[in-house]
């Protein structure tokens, strides 16, 4: 089990020194990877259901500072070059397959095959309608980007003919390192867990408790073997949130289940971070994490 932390990348702390000071304790106290979230354009108005809020409201105003992730990965991971770098997750029916799969893999490159993919299919309509994308149809939308993005990174002719994309006769450089990126599912529902069982590498899921967790694992088990993939493949990314802590009795209880990571968030939000580095360096001691010099 490998830990990671959120990166300050919006809300009033969304800075660049922040960003490097947060990094560069992940580094020191041997973290194993730095993660971002991700939103394009924030509307005045959000009538949506926020599946992770506790009365199901958004409450981030518009002018909420929220950096691009991948371009906030790219300058953390200068100062954490010993750090995996992920998005959790991405909203990724809003992008261009094509533009994505450049992006992603010009970083995976420059950072040295350091790219985790966690995506999302959104949850925020007023979101769709400002870029000018279909929101009912997001979840089919994703599967075939993921498809295609695969398509551009084996490094052959593109050839995909889809019921969005239609691709011929071209190629995507550079390659990811390792000719793919692994792409972990955000989410908890039924559909969810389909895309998961179907065109993922893993599941990344976001402040469920950890009987949820389980079931969610099972289920996504099932799925697998029914779509002819090996169940046994999975792998799991877990960001409890509030829902609990790092400690002896939670890392005892996940030991079966195959996380890769776990994402540290920061417990009070204090704007010194001193609340961050405390829960960072408990986290390290408590787990066995080797400082780095």
């Amino acid at each position: 089990m490998q830990f990671g932390i959120n990166l300050p990348v919006s809300g009033k702390s969304a800075s660049v020194e922040n960003i490097v000071k947060v990094a560069c304790w992940a580094e020191e106290l041997g973290f194993h990877s730095l993660w971002a979230s991700d939103h394009i354009v924030l509307p005045e108005k959000v009538e949506a259901f926020y599946p992770y809020g506790r009365d199901g409201r958004w409450t981030n105003p518009a002018d909420t500072n929220w950096m691009d992730p991948l371009l906030a990965l790219a300058w953390a991971g200068q100062a954490a070059p010993h750090c995996q770098l992920g998005t959790n997750v991405l909203v990724a029916p809003l992008r261009n397959p094509l533009l994505l799969a450049k992006q992603l893999a010009t970083l995976d490159v420059l950072s040295g095959g350091r790219v985790l993919l966690g995506i999302g299919t959104g949850w925020m309509e007023e979101e769709f309608k400002l870029v000018g994308v279909p929101f009912a149809d997001r979840g089919s939308r994703t599967n075939e980007l993921v498809r295609l993005m695969r398509v551009c990174w084996a490094g052959e002719k593109i050839d995909f003919k889809g019921k969005y994309w239609q691709v011929a006769d071209c190629a995507i450089y550079p390659l990811p390192v390792m000719r793919t990126i692994p792409v972990y599912w955000g989410g908890h529902t039924e559909a969810a867990l389909r895309h998961v069982a179907r065109v993922g590498d893993g599941w990344l899921p976001l402040s469920l408790p950890l009987e949820d967790l389980r079931a969610g694992v099972a289920n996504i088990r099932a799925l697998r073997e029914k779509a002819g993939r090996a169940s046994s493949d999975l792998s799991l990314i877990i960001r409890p949130g509030t829902q609990y802590r790092v400690s002896a009795e939670t890392l005892d209880a996940h030991r079966d289940l195959p996380i890769a990571h776990w994402i540290i968030d920061d417990p009070t939000r204090d704007p010194t971070f001193n609340a961050l580095h405390d829960e960072m360096q408990r986290v390290a001691e408590l787990a066995g994490l080797s400082r780095r010099t």
